[in-house]
C-alpha cells in the first residue's frame, strides 16, 4: 500500500462551492488574519508538539528545518506547504503553511521562528494567535483559491508524501481530526481470516472505490477502504447506506476500532462505530455479503472487491458442488507437535482445470500444488471414471494422490484450516480440514499405512517431507513424575543398573531373575524407568517381584518416554550410584559374568569414558562391534566394519577406542549424558539416537570404550507388520544422522587418532 493520500475518485464541485461550511469561515475572521508583512505568522497549536503558522513568503516547500527563538540546538523539522496566491497578494509572494512538530515543550509558542531553505534563512515573528484550527484554515483559505479542505489535503500531503513515518502520520492524522465532521455511523463491524475489515453502515458522503482513510483504534492509523453504496430508506433520503473492505498499515484492534475518517466531496468526514455494533463471525461475513450484492451500486470497484470476499470460505464444503472434474479427498491430515502440517489425499483434476491449492489456517496461508509429492492412485480414478473422459481407457490418468508437509512456521493450529482450489476461470472452491493433533512418531505411523511402498521410499519424498518433519520435531525430554523403592536403595552404591522399558513388561521380569542370579548384580540398586501412562497400572506387580527376588528396586514414572533410550535418561537421573550401568529391556547378556569386565574397563578409562560390549542379533551375528569415523568419496562417515559377520570373527579382538558406542548397553558416569544435553529427538529409532548421543559426549571429552569379550544379544522386534516401518525408521535415521554430523566428522576423526 502506498503511504500517499490520493483524492482520486473524489467529485470536485464548481468554482469555490466546496468550501467548507459559510458559518465555519465567519467564525475563523474573529480569531486573526494572516500578516501579509513577510514577517510574522499567524499560528495555532495542533497539540502540545506541533505548532502550524501561516504566512507569505518566498516559494520554499517540502520538508526543510527550521530554528526556534534563534537559537541553533532548537531546531525541529518543518513541513511547508505553498498554496497559489489569490486576488490580494502582489509580486512574488505567496502565502504558506507550515508544520512545525515535534516542537519542544519549553518553545511551544516561540517567540521567533527561522525557516532555512537552499541556504538561505527567513525568520518571521510568531505574534499572532488563531482562536482555533478552523479559524486558522478559514484565515488561509482568504488568501487562495484554494477550499479548505484542499488546504487540509494539500498539508496532508506534504506530511506522507515524501515517505511516512510515525511522527508524520500521527500529524496528519490529528490535522484530519480536528477538521473532520461527522457524518455518519459503522453498524456492523467483522474481520476476516486474512485480516480485511469489513464495515457496514450509512454516511451522508462516502466516497465509492477505492480511498485512503485514516482509522482509530487508540492510535490513529493509515488505511484503504474499498467501498460500495446502497439505498437506505429508513434515512429518508438524507444519506446512503455503505459496505466495504478496510485494510490498514501494521494491522488493526478491531475491537477497539471507534472511527474512520475520509475525504468526501464536502472535506474530511468521520463514521463512528455504532455503540450497538454487530459483529459476525468471519465464517457469517461471505453469506452476509452475498445478500447484499444486489443492492450494492456498480460504481468504482467497491462492488467487485466485495463480490471476491462474498466468494471467500463460509465453512462449507464446496469443492463437491463444481461443474468441472475437479473434486478433493484428504486421507490422512495432523498438526505436529512443533513440526508444523502433515496432509495425505487426493485431487482430481483430469482436464488441468486446477490453477492453485492453498491450505489456510485463520491469517496463515500456503500454496500447497507447487511443493507436493503426486503417487499413484487408481483407486480414486475408478471412483469417478463416469466424470471425465480422460479417467477412462488404458491411457487414464493415475496420478491424482499427493502429500506434503508444511512447516511450523508457514502453518500452525487447528481451528479453522480448509483448502482453497482456485480454478483457472477465477472461481474457488473450498474443502474444510480436521487436523487433528499429534506427534511426528504416531503420525508417520499413520502415515505410512496408507501410503504407496514405491513412493514412501523415495530418496526425494523423504528428503522433502518426512525427514523436515523427524528434523523439525522438538519433543520435550523425559520428565520424572514419581520415583518409588521396593527395598532399601543403597545411596552410595558403588554403580546401579538402570534397565530402560520400552512397553514390554514381560522382558523385565526375565532381566530381574538374571539380576537375582547373578551375584555381583543381587546386591546393587535396581533402577527400572517406564512411562508413567504404560507402568502405573504395574507397580504392584513390580513390588511384588522385587520382593519376590530381594532385590532393592527403584521404580521411576516418567513423562514423555517414547523409548527405551528416553527411559533410559530419566533413569540416569534418578540413579542412587555415580556409576551407572545402562540396560535396554530388549538386551541380554548372551553368558555369565558380563559386566565384570565391563566395569574393569570403565575404570581403566578413570571412569570418564563410555564401555560398551558387543552386541549380536539372535543368530550370533554382530548387530554392533566398534564405529569408526572413515573417508569415502570424498566425505567422512560412520562405519561399522563387522556389522553382519559371525561372532567369531572378533575373537581375539582386544579393548579399544572407538568413535561411539551405542546406550544398549553400556557403563558411563552418572552426569555425562546429562552434560552433553541428554537424547536428541530428532531420530525415531534408537541406533543413531544412541550414535549421536555418544558423539556429543566425545565433543565434551568423553570418549566412547568397545569390550569386545562382552557379548549381549539384542533381539529384533519380531511383531507382524513391523517391516515398513522399520525400513523407515532407518531410513530418515540414517539421513537425519548424516545431516546433523557430516559437517564435524572430519575434525571428530583427528581427535579419535
Amino acid at each position: 500500500m502506498e503511504p500517499v493520500v490520493t483524492l482520486e475518485g473524489v467529485k470536485k464541485l464548481p468554482a469555490r462551492a466546496e468550501r467548507q461550511a459559510p458559518t465555519l469561515k465567519a467564525q475563523g475572521s474573529a480569531g486573526g488574519q494572516v500578516p501579509l508583512d513577510g514577517h510574522s505568522v499567524l499560528y495555532v497549536n495542533l497539540d502540545r508538539e506541533t505548532l502550524l503558522i501561516a504566512g507569505v513568503g518566498e516559494a520554499f516547500a517540502g520538508g526543510v528545518p527550521a530554528i526556534l527563538n534563534e537559537d541553533p540546538k532548537m531546531v525541529v523539522p518543518c513541513t511547508v506547504t505553498v498554496l497559489p496566491a489569490g486576488n490580494g497578494l502582489s509580486g512574488k509572494k505567496r502565502p504558506f503553511i507550515a508544520i512545525l512538530s515535534p516542537v519542544p515543550g519549553s518553545a511551544s509558542r516561540p517567540e521567533r521562528v527561522t525557516v532555512r531553505s537552499q541556504g538561505h534563512a527567513y525568520p518571521y515573528g510568531v505574534r499572532h494567535q488563531a482562536e482555533d484550527l478552523k479559524s486558522f484554515l478559514n484565515s488561509v483559505g482568504e488568501l487562495s483559491p484554494q477550499s479548505v479542505p484542499d488546504i487540509v489535503d494539500g498539508l496532508v500531503q506534504a506530511l506522507l508524501g515524501a515517505g511516512t513515518t510515525p511522527q508524520a502520520m500521527q500529524t496528519a492524522a490529528r490535522l484530519v481530526d480536528a477538521v473532520a465532521g461527522r457524518d455518519g455511523f459503522i453498524e456492523v463491524l467483522g474481520v476476516f481470516d486474512a485480516g480485511d475489515i469489513y464495515l457496514q453502515g450509512w454516511a451522508k458522503g462516502m466516497p465509492v472505490g477505492t480511498s485512503r482513510v485514516f482509522v482509530f483504534d487508540g492510535a490513529l492509523k493509515l488505511g484503504q477502504l474499498a467501498g460500495s453504496l446502497f439505498e437506505r430508506k429508513d434515512t429518508g433520503g438524507k444519506a446512503h447506506g455503505f459496505a466495504g473492505l478496510l485494510e490498514v498499515e501494521g494491522g488493526l484492534d478491531t475491537a477497539q476500532l471507534r472511527k474512520v475518517f475520509f475525504r468526501g466531496r464536502a472535506g474530511w468526514s468521520v463514521v463512528e462505530v455504532h455503540e450497538h455494533r454487530t459483529m459476525p463471525p468471519a465464517r457469517a461475513l461471505p453469506s452476509h455479503i452475498r445478500a447484499l450484492l444486489p443492492k450494492l451500486s456498480p460504481a468504482g470497484d467497491g462492488r467487485a472487491r466485495l463480490e471476491l470476499a462474498g466468494r471467500r470460505f463460509d465453512g462449507r464444503e464446496t469443492v463437491s458442488e463444481l461443474d468441472v472434474p475437479v473434486r478433493v479427498g484428504i486421507d490422512f491430515s495432523a498438526s505436529l507437535d512443533r513440526a508444523g502440517v502433515l496432509l495425505s489425499g487426493w485431487l482430481l483434476n483430469p482436464e488441468d482445470r486446477v490453477e492453485t491449492v492453498f491450505l489456510r489456517s485463520g491469517c496463515m496461508s500456503c500454496r500447497l500444488d507447487t511443493r507436493w509429492t503426486t503417487q499413484l492412485r487408481p483407486d480414486v480414478t475408478s471412483a469417478f471414471e463416469t466424470l471425465s473422459p480422460f479417467l477412462n481407457g488404458p491411457d487414464a490418468l493415475q496420478r491424482h494422490g499427493f502429500l506434503v508437509h508444511v512447516p511450523a512456521e508457514e502453518m500452525s493450529g487447528t481451528e479453522g484450516t480448509y483448502l482453497e482450489i482456485v480454478l483457472k476461470d477465477g472461481r474457488s472452491a473450498f474443502a474444510p480440514l480436521a487436523l487433528g493433533r499429534a506427534s511426528p512418531r504416531s503420525a508417520l505411523r499413520r502415515l505410512l499405512s496408507g501410503l504407496d511402498p514405491a513412493t514412501a521410499f523415495r530418496p526425494d519424498f523423504l528428503e522433502r517431507h518426512l525427514l523436515p518433519v523427524l528434523q523439525a520435531n522438538d519433543a520435550p525430554e523425559p520428565v520424572i513424575v514419581e520415583t518409588i523403592d521396593f527395598g532399601a536403595v543403597d545411596e552410595n552404591a558403588a554403580f546401579a543398573l538402570v534397565i530402560g522399558l520400552d512397553g514390554n513388561f514381560e522382558k523385565s521380569r526375565v532381566l530381574l531373575s538374571l539380576c537375582a542370579l547373578d551375584p555381583l548384580l543381587r546386591s546393587a540398586p535396581v533402577v527400572l524407568v517406564a512411562s508413567q501412562d504404560d507402568a502405573l497400572e504395574q507397580v504392584e506387580d513390580f513390588r511384588q517381584l522385587a520382593g519376590f527376588y530381594g532385590l532393592a528396586v527403584r521404580l521411576v514414572l516418567a513423562d514423555h518416554v517414547e523409548d527405551a533410550l528416553d527411559a533410559l535418561q530419566a533413569g540416569v537421573e534418578a540413579s542412587p550410584a555415580e556409576t551407572v550401568v545402562c540396560l535396554s529391556s530388549g538386551v541380554l547378556p548372551r553368558g555369565p559374568g558380563w559386566l565384570e569386565p565391563l566395569l574393569a574397563a570403565f575404570q581403566a578409562q578413570d571412569a570418564t569414558c563410555i564401555a560398551a560390549p558387543t552386541l549380536l542379533y539372535e543368530d550370533e551375528t554382530i548387530r554392533w562391534g566398534g564405529a569408526w569415523i572413515e573417508p569415502e568419496d570424498g566425505r567422512y562417515l560412520l562405519k561399522q566394519h563387522y556389522l553382519g559377520y559371525p561372532r567369531r570373527t572378533l575373537h581375539g579382538a582386544d579393548v579399544s577406542p572407538v568413535a561411539a558406542a551405542p546406550f544398549d548397553c553400556c557403563v558411563l558416569p552418572r552426569s555425562a549424558l546429562a552434560e552433553a544435553g541428554g537424547f536428541s529427538r530428532k531420530y525415531l529409532g534408537t541406533d543413531e539416537k544412541g550414535l549421536d548421543a555418544a558423539l556429543r559426549l566425545k565433543l565434551s571429552g568423553i570418549g566412547s570404550l568397545w569390550v569386545p569379550q562382552v557379548e549381549m544379544i539384542h533381539a529384533e522386534d519380531g511383531r507382524p507388520g513391523e517391516r515398513s516401518w522399520k525400513k523407515l525408521v532407518s531410513e530418515l535415521d540414517r539421513r537425519s544422522f548424516e545431516r546433523t554430523w557430516s559437517p564435524f566428522l572430519a575434525d571428530l576423526a583427528e581427535d579419535i587418532r
